[in-house]
């Protein structure tokens, strides 16, 4: 394994918490997930000017007016107070924003491998972001916890993905609260809530990717994402723990998410298929909803490396969803 390889595995996420530091260090990784591959066709490049004020076109500087400038774009203020023709020169946007779903629920913060869903969910975050700034757009945020969700305005700055951060942490020091007991949380957002939320707040041009397990996915969902999709982009990362797939035959399992506990007898052979047919079918379910929503959708699971598999997604996978 060359030093390179070594550094990138040394940001893996591992274990139960989220640690500020940890966030920070995945900027390294950044420059090596292509987000810019993904942009659509017809958004601009940017860097260019213009003298035509337009949709996605923002006021640059006065110049003295030359040959070829349209007169469209004359100050005439400017004109009239030295006495010599200015023109007003605009700059296309270039900058695209790009908004992170980031569900933190409680059923997030469960794993029984390398990390809990949560700490994938956060590192995954954090590397989507540094990689946006990395590709010259705006990073934003809507974070869904059980308090409620918090929009983050999208911006082009360091400033702004540390905000992100700062959240993250804060909602997961209130759930680990909620686990020992101390606290409470009144009915927290469906994840329908947060999809209707994100089709008021999308904008044309846009990038959303949303970062969930999508256990409570229905087809409300989906009718809030059509519109998102008719003027955006948007991709689709499902966090998976193996445990919650096939559960092995342990006896009495007590399984706590923060919110409720439950008691299960894992050697009910009736139970187990029941449980494993309704998250095939709800699998299922999702699948094809995203495929008509035409949502590129990557599985990341607890166990597995998240670097090598974002990737290889935003390379390959996402073009093809």
């Amino acid at each position: 394994m060359n030093t390179h390889s070594s550094t990138l595995a040394t940001l893996e996420p591992r274990g139960a918490k989220i640690v500020l530091g940890d966030l920070l260090r995945w900027r390294l990784a950044a420059p090596h997930i292509p987000l810019e591959n993904r942009r659509n066709s017809s958004q601009l490049a940017g860097g260019r000017r213009s003298t035509l004020r337009g949709r996605g076109i923002d006021f640059d500087e006065v110049r003295l007016y030359q040959a070829g400038d349209d007169v469209r774009a004359i100050d005439w203020r400017v004109t009239a107070r030295t006495g010599k023709p200015h023109t007003k020169i605009f700059r296309e946007e270039k900058e695209r924003p790009v908004l992170l779903v980031i569900d933190l629920r409680s059923e997030m913060f469960f794993g029984s491998r390398r990390c809990f869903k949560s700490v994938l969910v956060a590192h995954t975050a954090a590397l989507l972001a540094w990689a946006t700034l990395e590709a010259g757009d705006r990073i934003g945020a809507m974070l869904v916890s059980d308090d409620g969700i918090i929009d983050i305005k999208p911006r082009r700055s360091r400033h702004t993905v540390l905000q992100i951060f700062r959240q993250i942490i804060s909602i997961s020091h209130r759930q680990a609260m909620l686990n020992q007991g101390k606290g409470l949380s009144f009915d927290p957002p469906s994840l329908q809530d947060a999809m209707q939320q994100l089709s008021v707040i999308s904008r044309p041009g846009s990038c959303s990717i949303l970062l969930s397990d999508f256990h409570d996915w229905n087809e409300d969902c989906g009718r809030a994402l059509h519109s998102v999709v008719r003027q955006s982009q948007c991709f689709a990362m499902q966090f998976t723990d193996a445990l919650e797939q096939k559960m092995p035959a342990l006896g009495l399992v007590r399984l706590r998410n923060g919110l409720r506990t439950a008691t299960i007898d894992t050697q009910d052979s009736k139970m187990l298929a029941r449980f494993q047919q309704q998250n095939r079918q709800h699998q299922e379910n999702l699948e094809k909803a995203l495929r008509t929503l035409k949502i590129p959708h990557v599985s990341l699971q607890t166990a597995e490396l998240l670097f090598p598999a974002l990737r290889q997604f935003f390379t390959y996978g996402a073009a093809h969803g």
